[in-house]
């Protein structure tokens, strides 16, 4: 029979604050990457709508919604012309989220008041990412 010492439990108690600890820290670790990877697939998608609209510009009028729209699709949906029921390829990306200016020789393709959702806060983009691209007319296609 062992004899109960006063060391009785510490382990179980040193467990429990690790196990609160490295909780919290692995969370954190995975918020911020997340965090990253929406922003890097967000920084992607606005290049493409960017390239789109730089390389579409000479094709067609610019001052065309359709125009607009299919830039807009780009960024949210991947492609132009998306699905009826395409998903976004950053979650909660909506089109009106997506700002296009279309200057005198380039496309500036933003996005304004996204918001990514992590699992504790909300990140705030301030008008991030945004990308301009000269216009080539569709000279590399």
């Amino acid at each position: 029979m062992r004899i109960p010492t006063s060391r009785t439990g510490s382990a179980l108690i040193e467990f429990a604050a690790a196990l609160i600890l490295l909780s919290g820290m692995f969370t954190g670790i995975f918020q911020v990457g997340y965090t990253f990877f929406t922003y890097t697939t967000l920084v992607n998608a606005v290049r493409a709508g960017a390239r789109y609209a730089s390389l579409q510009a000479g094709n067609s009028n610019v001052a065309d919604p359709e125009f607009s729209k299919s830039v807009v699709n780009m960024v949210v949906y991947g492609e132009p012309r998306p699905a009826v029921d395409a998903k976004p390829v950053v979650r909660g990306l909506a089109p009106d989220k997506v700002e296009l200016v279309l200057g005198s020789t380039s496309a500036t393709v933003s996005v304004r008041g996204f918001e990514i959702d992590a699992i504790f806060t909300k990140v705030a983009l301030m008008g991030r990412p945004t990308v301009t691209f000269p216009f080539t007319g569709g000279a590399s296609k």
